[in-house]
């Protein structure tokens, strides 16, 4: 994942948030205080936990997320794993080196700022295998085309997916959400659709496309499809404000998760 334009993604979706909550109309949106800002992934590819700290800014200046340095950053899991994240060369940016991630060990990310301690938790599910991906011609007509990941959910498992899609390298900046509400042990059908997609993120034939999928808890399934709502800005009602599974007033979650890869160069259809 591209955390980096995810977590300004955050931000954005966050300020537009926390003025579209308030019953008062006329606000001072410039006025807005800066808040942490806290973006932890850990995934099952035998990669380390990264994590990347930053501030919020105004509403007006969205594009500048400060980092945050001299953080103490720790993670640990439920079968006695610890250690102490590194910061990195790039401001903002921590890195384990010995825990990776398991499926369904429950880990602790514990961030220490400025006197204040956030702690978020997360258990990585077993994962479920991305078995193919096919385009084709999206159902509304046209010339648009969409991405369908196959895979078989598993049945009597509750179970919650995350994807991001790729094309020709660039990452599309939609957050695209799936569960297993009305789809429990059947195979996949469903395509990636966005709302108000960007043009620069129009699928044509030739291109080289990949799509990543993640299985991730209900806790941050659900902070990310509240966010999803307000990035979308597709309610004429005012959103609340994403549940982080942190604790304390910060921006952001901290995600244990599976990680599947699929490619393709998109045939004619």
């Amino acid at each position: 994942m591209n955390t980096c334009s995810f977590t300004r993604l955050l931000a954005a979706g966050l300020l537009l948030a926390t003025s579209a909550c308030q019953k008062v109309i006329d606000l001072d949106l410039k006025a807005a205080a800066p808040r942490l800002m806290i973006e932890g992934n850990l995934a099952d590819d035998g990669q380390p936990c990264t994590v990347l700290l930053s501030r919020s800014t105004t509403y007006t200046d969205t594009n500048t997320f400060p980092p945050v340095s001299g953080a103490l950053v720790t993670l640990s899991d439920d079968a006695g794993g610890f250690e102490t994240l590194a910061a990195t060369r790039t401001p903002g940016r921590y890195q384990g080196r010995t825990l990776t991630g398991q499926p369904g060990r429950r880990y602790t990310l514990r961030v220490e700022v400025d006197g204040e301690t956030y702690v978020a938790t997360a258990t990585l599910p077993v994962a479920v295998p991305l078995t193919g991906l096919r385009a084709e011609k999206s159902s509304f007509g046209g010339d648009n085309i969409q991405l369908i990941p196959e895979f078989q959910d598993p049945a009597g498992v509750r179970n919650f997916y995350l994807f991001r899609q790729y094309r020709n390298g660039r990452l599309n900046k939609t957050v695209f959400l799936q569960d297993d509400e009305l789809t429990d042990g059947k195979a996949n059908s469903r395509p990636l659709f966005a709302r108000n997609a960007d043009e620069a993120d129009d699928i044509l034939v030739g291109d080289s496309v990949r799509v990543d999928m993640q299985c991730v808890d209900a806790g941050v399934h659900g902070y990310l499809a509240t966010l999803s709502q307000i990035l979308q800005g597709g309610s004429s009602a005012a959103p609340a404000n994403p549940t982080s599974n942190f604790s304390g007033h910060v921006l952001g979650y901290f995600s244990a998760h599976t990680l599947r890869r699929r490619s393709l160069v998109v045939p004619a259809l």
